[in-house]
């Protein structure tokens, strides 16, 4: 959701909305409902793949680095 700001903003709003307890899940519009549960689920996931894939790039990149000195050296 880092790059739409708008759709970011609508899904926080759902969220503290639904957080607020103002009213149940069971009262709250489907339309509010939905954008909470999947804004929720998109932070979930995201912050459960962003990880991973960060240190995979940092070990290929160390690797490439690491193959690009060996060649220079000559080793």
């Amino acid at each position: 959701m880092r790059d739409n700001g708008f759709f970011d903003r609508m899904c926080k709003d759902a969220m503290n909305e639904l957080a607020s307890g103002e009213k149940s899940w069971r009262d709250i519009e489907p339309n509010t409902l939905f954008l909470a549960a999947f804004g929720m689920l998109y932070n979930e996931m995201m912050h459960n793949l962003a990880r991973p894939l960060w240190v995979f790039a940092g070990a290929v990149a160390t690797g490439i680095i690491g193959y690009i000195i060996h060649l220079i050296l000559g080793g």
